[in-house]
């Protein structure tokens, strides 16, 4: 075994380049597909941790997309009709994040998630402190995380506290939970009962008219219970003269392990997250062609190293070394080379994954990397892949006799160049097709966050607290004194900010049907501040009494509604009727991901954001600004925590998940190019080896360094061009088919191909130029002398 292992070291050292590009290119692979394997599965079991989550739905209307609200009336039908369900909670969000404070503490701005007392039976949490069965009994009471415990209350005990909500409301904390895992699709800081419901908001009828539908409803199934026939009977509860039977006559009950992948929005709540399969099952095929790039280098290098192997392996076979003992010194070396990349490639985890969460935002649990499970199938792996790539050429040259070794007459095969041509044209494929896909990701992102119909720059915005919002007009007279100040609006719409969503009966001209749109209040400055394009009519003004209560709407909502003349058509808002006076040119109000909706802005003064234009000539006048807005905010509400942020950042935050999915391709599409490069140098330096007497010749009987450039290069750029062919149906094809997820997409032009080819090609010459150049310029006489 000691002999096995200096034999080892020894070719190690040997060659030392080659060795250490393997490695290198297969401890970045393993380490992109560890990262992305982990991710991956961490995503694909979310919420596997609840103990009754096989018996666990969720009842929504599930068409194109996922309705998820409910009336909170339906709970109690269901206990009381339907004796297939054991068990029904409501959830709830809250509107805005209240503010939470213990004592004379720093507020804490926080969500807040309204459920029905039997929330814990139905979900599994670990509890730190109380009883989590009749933690929600009492209303105003309230359950915390541990980690809002510990910012409200430090390291004392919360249990039996008291937390005041909004400055106002008071809630006693009846229990304390440790923070929900990672991979769940309830995410919440803190969680009251619905009781607690009725009396911060005082809306009796949420809970008696079928017409509100605030509620996300979950169910607990008897065992054996069929869910289709359920949901079918659950959909008969509702008054058939209401308007959401129609809509809940196709509602189904979706299980808790696939609500997460379900393509469903609640209107800014954050307390249910939803994953995206897409995107990380490109990921994954991007890490697998990542290590498929970095086999290819080893194969390639181990296919060039193949006359020093049956040399060394005849001089063992003369000394006396058996079959078995040549077989598993070479296996060893191979095994030796995957395992060293293993180590590397955790190593690399422990020291990065801090840095790739921040820039992708793919969370990496830690704890399933030191599992013994994931260590055997990681072994495994490794074990399964180093046979699959190393047993046959091996096998052959172990089983050969002696004398052939020694004579260099085995061969690898006929058509090794080939083969190894072949290899390194499959690489430049991958690389090709994801530098296009690269380059379309960036453009896509870039063209879902640049057109998007209004105005970003120059704009903040202020969260109004109750303080601020008794003091509008103070704050309106305030602002526009300052000169840096060019004007400011009142609105209930902020980038990323709930909106409400309305579905109900309109007459108009004697017909009547079924309208749905989003809507959100905005004084007559809102359409000045972000720049909106008027289509027909006018926008609403302070000047025009005939506008106090009129509105605006997009033009979304002429084309789904077909109303041919809006501007003067009336529409029932809340106990009145509003007049439409004018049409405004489409604006994405939120993500491009989600489409353009029918819109309603509404001229109402309820209003939950300030945002205002600041004009400044410089940097220090920008900052200048916002230090005295902030500074004279916070004299106006001194019992709440003021929030001012800028207006593109939080545009910029509509797009976040778009952002770390671009980050996350680029880097790993990159270090797919950077071991295709390693790979190329390899090969490059291996051909110049061999080539170094006909270099040499060559030289002596005049030929150029240019010339010889040439000739070294010459494989390379045919590889390449061949490459180029095949990689750009292929690209053309997944580039298509990945811009179908997107409604409003960008153009797939052909100078992503054009580019992405002249990008591999750059990197190919670049490359091998390197080592092709010091062979061309390397004296003569020690070439010929060579060996």
């Amino acid at each position: 075994m000691v002999t096995i292992l200096k034999i080892i070291i020894r070719n190690f050292v040997r060659k030392p380049v080659t060795n250490l590009i393997n490695v290198i290119g297969l401890s970045v692979s393993l380490t992109l597909v560890i990262i992305l394997s982990v991710y991956s599965f961490s995503e694909f079991t979310t919420d596997n941790y609840h103990k009754n989550g096989d018996r666990i739905y969720w009842y929504a209307h599930k068409a194109d997309k996922v309705y998820p609200f409910t009336p909170a009336v339906l709970r109690d039908q269901i206990d009381l009709n339907i004796p297939e369900v054991e068990n029904t909670v409501r959830l709830a969000g809250s509107w805005e994040k209240p503010v939470f404070r213990a004592g004379d503490r720093d507020p804490i701005t926080s969500d807040l998630v309204y459920a029905d007392n039997g929330f814990f039976r139905l979900f599994t949490y670990q509890p730190v402190e109380g009883n989590l069965e009749t933690s929600l009994k009492e209303p105003m009471t309230i359950v915390l995380t541990e980690e809002l415990a510990e910012k409200l209350f430090g390291k004392e005990t919360a249990l039996g506290k008291t937390v005041k909500m909004n400055n106002d409301k008071e809630f006693t904390v009846s229990a304390v939970i440790k923070n929900p895992a990672g991979n769940t699709t309830l995410s919440f800081s803190a969680i009251t009962s619905v009781a607690s419901r009725k009396i911060v908001q005082s809306n009796e009828e949420e809970f008696t008219n079928w017409g509100y539908c605030n509620f996300q409803t979950f169910v607990l199934l008897k065992k054996g219970v069929d869910p289709g026939a359920t949901a079918k009977k659950i959909a008969n509860l509702f008054p058939k003269d209401d308007r959401s039977a129609e809509r809940y006559a196709a509602a189904t009950l979706i299980p808790l392990k696939e609500i997460y992948f379900s393509d469903f929005t609640l209107y800014g709540s954050e307390y249910m997250r939803a994953g995206n399969k897409g995107k990380i099952m490109i990921l994954l095929m991007v890490a697998m062609l990542v290590l498929m790039i970095a086999l290819v280098n080893f194969m390639n290098i181990s296919s060039s190293q193949w006359v020093e192997k049956i040399r060394q392996t005849g001089v063992m076979k003369v000394i006396g070394a058996q079959r078995s003992t040549i077989l598993k010194q070479m296996l060893s070396e191979a095994l030796l080379l995957f395992f060293i990349s293993f180590l590397l490639a955790i190593l690399e985890i422990v020291l990065i994954s801090p840095y790739i969460r921040n820039y992708t935002g793919i969370q990496f649990n830690q704890h399933i990397l030191y599992s013994p499970l994931f260590l055997l199938i990681a072994v495994g792996g490794i074990f399964l892949l180093c046979m699959t790539f190393s047993f046959i050429p091996v096998l052959r040259i172990s089983s050969s006799k002696a004398i052939d070794n020694l004579k260099k007459s085995v061969k690898p095969g006929a058509n090794k160049s080939v083969f190894r041509g072949v290899l390194v044209t499959a690489q430049f494929v991958i690389a090709i097709v994801l530098i296009a896909f690269t380059l379309l990701v960036q453009k896509q992102v870039d063209y879902g966050s640049s057109s998007l119909g209004f105005n970003q720059e120059n704009i903040i915005g202020i969260k109004l607290t109750p303080e601020l919002s008794a003091k509008k007009y103070v704050i309106r007279k305030l602002f526009l004194e300052m000169p840096s100040v060019k004007t400011c609006s009142f609105t209930e719409y902020y980038p990323g900010s709930q909106l409400s969503h309305w579905a109900n009966n309109q007459t108009i001209k004697g017909e009547t049907k079924q309208f749905n749109f989003d809507i959100f209040n905005a004084d007559s400055k809102f359409f000045e501040i972000m720049g909106l394009k008027l289509v027909q009519g006018h926008f609403y003004s302070d000047k025009m009494a005939s506008d106090a209560n009129a509105i605006v709407i997009n033009e979304e909502f002429v084309r789904l509604h077909s109303i041919e003349r809006p501007v003067g058509t009336k529409l029932m808002m809340g106990n009145s009727m509003s007049e439409i006076v004018g049409v405004v040119k489409d604006f994405h109000y939120k993500s491009v991901s989600s489409g353009i909706a029918p819109l309603v802005i509404w001229n109402n003064p309820q209003a939950s954001y300030c945002m205002v234009n600041i004009q400044a000539s410089d940097f220090d006048g920008l900052h200048n600004a916002i230090q005295k807005i902030k500074t004279e905010t916070a004299g106006l509400s001194p019992s709440f925590p003021v929030e001012v942020s800028f207006f593109d950042q939080a545009v910029g935050a509509l797009y976040q998940s778009e952002l770390q999915f671009r980050h996350a391709f680029s880097l790993f599409a990159g270090c797919a190019v950077v071991i295709c490069c390693l790979g190329i140098l390899a090969m490059s330096l291996i051909t110049c080896q061999r080539r170094v007497k006909e270099v040499g010749v060559r030289k002596v009987n005049g030929a150029s360094v240019l010339e010889i450039m040439t000739m070294l290069n010459r494989d390379f750029v045919k590889w390449v061009a061949i490459a180029f062919v095949i990689a750009t149906p292929i690209a053309w094809y997944a580039m298509h088919k990945w811009l179908e997820n997107f409604v409003y997409k960008t153009e797939l032009s052909w100078w992503i191909f054009a580019l992405a080819g002249v990008l591999a090609l750059a990197i190919a010459i670049l490359t091998v130029s390197w080592q092709s150049w010091r062979a061309a310029t390397r004296n003569p006489v020690e070439s010929l002398r060579y060996e």
